[in-house]
C-alpha cells in the first residue's frame, strides 16, 4: 500500500521493513560474546581519467593482523605482516594505524569510518538510527535469495536517500535478512554538511573560511563505503567484507582522478571461543597523547626502544564508543619477514574483490548523479579543464599560448558542456572548442566543435607539458602541428581494468601554422632560440575516422591505432607501440620500447610518420627522417640508485617513403644520459652511428623512459 506523500517511506511494506531494521538495530546480537578473526587489509593507490576510466596501479600495500572482539565493543589487533609493490622503483609506502581502521562488528547510530581518526569529521546519520526518518526516505529497491549451508536467505534492498542538505548524511542501499532483518549489506556515499571540515572558530569570519574550504573538499573528495557482513556457525551475523574507497578528483583538471581503495576481508573467525582480552599495561611515563581531544577520544602510544625484546614495537591504546581498543604494531624489520602470505601481491585485486569495489564506484557515481547538488556540494558552472596545457603551453607553432574553460553542467546525469577559449601570440589566432560530453562510469562521449592547433603525429604529440617545458628551455620542439576547424565525435571506454578503446570520427579544414616562434629565454640562456620548420602540411578539407586500443602500464605498455583520411587527398595508416621494463640484479632497470606504423595512399605528408628526438632516434633532431611507414626500436639501460639515474641507451630506426617499401640500412644513435626522479627531468648526449657524427645535447621533460 502506498504511503501518504509526507512519508518517509514509499509504501506499507518499507516501513514495516525499516521499522523491524531498526529495532534489530537498536538491541543488536547479544548472542555473539567474543570472536576472533584473521584480517587482510588491501590498500591501494591507481590514477586515471575521468569517470569512464581505466584506472592505472601506482602502489600497493597489504597488512595481515589478527583480531579479538569481546562484548559490548573491546578491540585488540595485532599486525602480524605487511608487503607493498609500486610502480615506480625505490618508492616506498608504509600505512600504520594507531586505531583500528575497519567496522568490528555493528555500527552506531551514527557512521565515521576509520573509527576514531575523525573520518569524516562530523559522523553522519546512519539510516536506522532512532530519529533518521527525519532526514531519509526509503524504498524497497531490490531482493535476492542466497543459499547458503542449511537454509536459504532471502535479502530485501532498501533504497535511502537524503532528504536535508543541513546535516552529515550517507546515501545508499541497505540489504536485509527478510526473515530477522539483520542487516546483511550497507553501500553508501557521504553526502552533505562539514563532512570534511569542522568549525574553525567562534566568529564570523572563521566559519566563513570554513563554509569555503568544506566546498573545496566536497568538490575534491568523495568517499564511499561498502560493509558486508558473512553468516557464521550458520546463526552469527559478523563482518566478512568491508570496501573504503576515496576518490580524489581534481575538478579544474576533469581528466584526472585519484581513488584510493581500502579493502578488508575476514577469515578465520571463531566465535564465542571464550577467553577475555589482555590489554596491555603502557608505562605511564613513555605515554604520549594522540587523536582529537573535543571527541574524547584520546590515544595513548608506546614504543619499545631499542634495550627490550620488543625493540620498535608500538602499542597504541585508547576508548571509543563502548568500550576499547589496542593496535599493536611491530617494526618494519619484523613485519617485512612475515612468511604467511599464501600468494605474491599483484597489482590486481582478485576477481571478485576487483568486482566489488568497481560496482562500488559506479554505484557512487550513480547515486550522486541522482541528488541534487545541495547534498552534493557540486556547482553547476565551475571553471574546469582536461589538462595543465589547457591553461598554458608553448611550441614552434604557437609560441605562448594561454587559454581557459568553464563547465556547465545541464541538470541531466553526467551530461555537461565544457567549453575553452586561448590565444596563441605567435600563430596570432583566437582558438576555442565546444564540447558536450557525457562522461558516465564506464564511458565517455564527447561532440565537439572546434577551432583548434591539434598534434599532426600521434606517436610524438607535442602539446603536453614536458615538451612545453623543452621548447621553451632549448629551442627544441618534438611536436608536429596542424591548425584545424571542424566537427568531432569521440567515444571511449575501457575494457575491463587491461585496456581502453577510443573511437573518433571528425571533419574539419587543415592547414599549416602561420610562422615559427622563437624562445626568448632559450637565447637569454646562450642558446640561438630558433626552432627547427614545422612539418609540411597539404591544406585541405578532411574527413578522419579513428580506432585507438590502448592497454598495460608498468612494466608492460601498448597501443594499436588505426587511422583513414579522405578529402583532397586520401591516406590510410595503422602503428602499433609497446614499453616494457624489467628489474636486473644490480639495482639496474632495462627499459625495451619499439614501435611500428606502416601507410598507403595519397600524399598526405601531416600523416607522414617520423624519427628522431627524445622518443625516437635520440641522436636525429626531430622529424628527421619521415615516410608513409617507419619502424623503431630502442633499449635503455639505468643504474637505479636513487632519485638521480645515469643511463646508456641505443635506437634504431627506419622509414619507408612511399608505402612500406624499406631501402637501404637502418639509422641508429647511441648516447648516455641522467634521469631525475624517473624521467621527470633528463638530460642525454647522443650521437648517430655514423661517420664524422656529432653530439647532441638534450633536456627533456617528462619523457616515458
Amino acid at each position: 500500500m502506498l504511503q501518504n506523500p509526507g512519508s518517509p517511506y514509499a509504501d506499507s511494506a518499507t516501513a514495516a521493513l525499516i521499522a523491524r531494521a531498526r529495532a534489530r538495530q537498536q538491541e543488536q546480537d547479544s548472542a555473539v560474546r567474543d570472536y576472533r578473526a584473521t584480517l587482510v587489509t588491501r590498500l591501494e593507490g591507481r590514477v586515471g581519467r575521468g569517470g569512464f576510466a581505466r584506472f592505472l596501479p601506482v602502489a600497493v600495500e597489504e597488512q595481515e593482523s589478527r583480531l579479538f572482539w569481546q562484548a559490548p565493543n573491546d578491540v585488540k589487533v595485532v599486525v602480524l605482516g605487511r608487503r607493498y609493490r609500486t610502480a615506480i622503483r625505490g618508492m616506498e609506502i608504509n600505512s600504520s594505524w594507531t586505531h583500528p581502521w575497519f567496522v568490528p562488528r555493528f555500527l552506531g547510530d551514527s557512521i565515521r569510518l576509520l573509527n576514531e581518526e575523525g573520518f569524516p569529521t562530523r559522523a553522519a546519520v546512519h539510516p536506522l538510527s532512532a530519529g533518521a526518518a527525519a532526514y531519509y526516505r526509503y524504498a524497497i529497491n531490490d531482493s535476492m535469495t542466497m543459499a547458503l549451508p542449511g537454509r536459504t536467505l532471502r535479502a530485501i534492498g532498501v533504497r535511502f536517500t537524503p532528504v536535508r542538505s543541513d546535516a552529515s548524511l550517507v546515501a545508499g542501499e541497505l540489504w536485509l535478512d527478510e526473515a530477522t532483518a539483520e542487516t546483511v549489506r550497507l553501500t553508501m556515499v557521504f553526502v552533505g554538511q562539514r563532512l570534511w571540515v569542522d568549525s574553525i572558530g567562534p566568529s564570523r569570519r572563521d566559519t566563513a573560511k570554513a563554509d569555503r574550504s568544506e566546498a573545496l573538499a566536497q568538490r575534491i573528495l568523495r568517499v564511499s563505503a561498502d560493509l558486508e557482513y558473512g553468516l557464521y556457525q550458520q546463526r552469527y551475523w559478523l563482518p566478512y567484507r568491508q570496501v573504503v574507497s576515496l576518490d580524489v578528483t581534481l575538478p579544474w583538471f576533469k581528466d584526472l582522478a585519484v581513488p584510493i581503495d581500502f579493502v578488508t576481508t575476514f577469515h578465520d573467525v571463531g566465535v564465542n571461543e571464550g577467553g577475555a582480552i589482555a590489554f596491555a599495561r603502557l608505562p605511564a611515563e613513555t605515554t604520549a597523547a594522540l587523536g582529537d581531544r573535543r571527541r574524547g577520544n584520546r590515544t595513548r602510544q608506546w614504543c619499545a626502544d631499542s634495550t627490550r625484546a620488543a625493540a620498535g614495537t608500538c602499542i597504541a591504546q585508547g576508548r571509543w564508543a563502548g568500550g576499547r581498543y589496542e593496535v599493536e604494531t611491530p617494526p618494519d624489520s619484523v613485519l617485512l619477514r612475515f612468511a604467511g602470505w599464501r600468494d605474491s601481491l599483484r597489482f590486481e585485486l582478485p576477481g571478485s574483490d576487483a568486482a566489488r569495489v568497481e560496482a562500488l564506484r559506479v554505484e557512487a557515481l550513480n547515486t550522486l548523479a541522482r541528488l541534487p547538488d545541495t547534498l552534493t556540494g557540486r556547482p553547476r558552472l565551475a571553471v574546469a579543464f582536461d589538462r595543465l596545457t589547457d591553461i598554458w603551453r608553448y611550441n614552434r607553432a604557437e609560441g605562448v599560448s594561454l587559454g581557459w574553460g568553464y563547465q556547465w553542467r545541464l541538470g541531466v546525469p553526467f551530461l555537461s558542456v565544457m567549453a575553452r577559449a586561448r590565444y596563441a601570440v605567435t600563430d596570432g589566432r583566437l582558438q576555442g572548442a565546444i564540447r558536450l560530453r557525457r562522461d558516465a562510469p564506464r564511458s565517455r562521449l564527447e561532440l565537439v566543435a572546434y577551432r583548434e592547433m591539434r598534434d599532426a603525429d600521434p606517436l610524438a604529440p607535442g602539446l603536453t607539458f614536458g615538451n612545453s617545458l623543452e621548447a621553451l628551455w632549448t629551442a627544441r620542439d618534438d611536436g608536429a602541428y596542424v591548425f584545424t576547424e571542424g566537427g568531432e565525435l569521440r567515444y571511449r571506454r575501457p575494457l575491463g581494468v587491461a585496456s581502453d578503446l577510443t573511437l573518433a570520427a571528425r571533419y574539419g579544414d587543415e592547414s599549416p601554422p602561420r610562422r615559427l616562434a622563437r624562445s626568448g629565454l632559450n637565447e637569454l640562456l646562450g642558446g640561438s632560440g630558433a626552432f627547427l620548420p614545422n612539418g609540411p602540411v597539404r591544406s585541405g578539407r578532411y574527413v578522419v575516422a579513428s580506432a585507438v586500443l590502448a592497454g598495460g602500464w608498468r612494466p608492460v605498455a601498448w597501443r594499436i591505432g588505426l587511422e583513414g583520411t579522405a578529402g583532397s587527398a586520401s591516406r590510410g595508416r595503422g602503428w602499433g607501440e609497446m614499453t616494457a621494463r624489467a628489474a636486473l640484479p644490480g639495482s639496474l632497470d632495462v627499459t625495451m620500447y619499439g614501435w611500428v606504423g606502416a601507410g598507403m595512399g595519397d600524399s598526405l605528408p601531416q600523416r607522414d610518420f617520423r624519427l628522431g628526438g627524445e622518443r625516437t632516434l635520440r641522436g636525429y633532431p626531430a622529424g628527421s627522417l619521415r615516410g608513409m611507414s617507419a619502424w623503431a626500436a630502442g633499449v635503455d639501460l639505468a643504474l637505479a640508485r636513487g632519485a638521480l639515474t645515469p643511463v646508456v641507451f641505443a635506437d634504431a630506426g627506419q622509414v619507408a617513403p612511399r608505402g612500406v617499401r624499406f631501402s637501404g640500412g637502418p639509422a641508429a644513435s647511441v648516447g648516455l644520459g641522467l634521469s631525475l626522479l624517473g624521467g621527470t627531468v633528463r638530460l642525454d648526449a647522443a650521437r648517430p652511428v655514423a661517420p664524422r657524427a656529432r653530439w647532441r645535447l638534450a633536456l627533456a621533460f617528462g619523457v616515458r623512459r
